[in-house]
């Protein structure tokens, strides 16, 4: 198991208990399931529900992170990625601070940047506020160039039975 914590801009911070499936230099990798009071949907389309399966890869020199998102019979869906600062190593496992902004991908390559009525009113200084314009700057850049997500992630196997 790994402790995955984010601290988060304005709220509490969050920690999850996950199921560890890799430990390298460049990146953990742990699934988990979702818990959820409600779907999570973007223009009326249910992006993630109560029961859908995740594999979250953090890697460590990125400022934002990967979730393979699997619906509840274990079928790829589409990829989410928190704008986080990145990762540091904890004795349980990792911290990060989420940066508000979020964007996913659906299986046709399809994206939307989630959270920006959030983002617009957080409290972020100026210097922070444009590093994250220029991840989801580069994120979009990434996606259209069919170069999403990062190699770290399309090479690592995740097999139904691990989720």
């Amino acid at each position: 198991m790994v402790t995955v914590r984010y601290e988060r801009v304005g709220k509490e911070a969050r920690a999850w208990e996950q199921e560890l499936l890799a430990d390298t230099e460049e990146m953990i990798v742990s699934s988990f399931v979702f818990r959820l009071k409600k779907p999570f949907i973007a223009k009326e389309d249910i992006l993630i529900e109560d029961g859908y399966h995740g594999v979250l890869f953090d890697l460590f020199d990125r400022w934002f992170n990967v979730v393979k998102v699997f619906d509840k019979e274990k079928r790829f869906t589409g990829y989410y990625s928190d704008i986080r600062t990145p990762p540091k190593r904890t004795k349980e496992g990792i911290r990060a601070t989420d940066l508000i902004l979020d964007i996913w991908v659906d299986v046709r390559g399809d994206y939307i940047v989630l959270d920006q009525d959030e983002f617009r009113e957080a409290e972020l200084n100026d210097d922070m506020r444009r590093k994250v314009m220029g991840v989801r700057d580069s994120l979009i850049e990434m996606i259209e160039a069919g170069d999403y997500p990062p190699k770290e992630v399309r090479s690592f196997d995740v097999s139904a039975h691990e989720i």
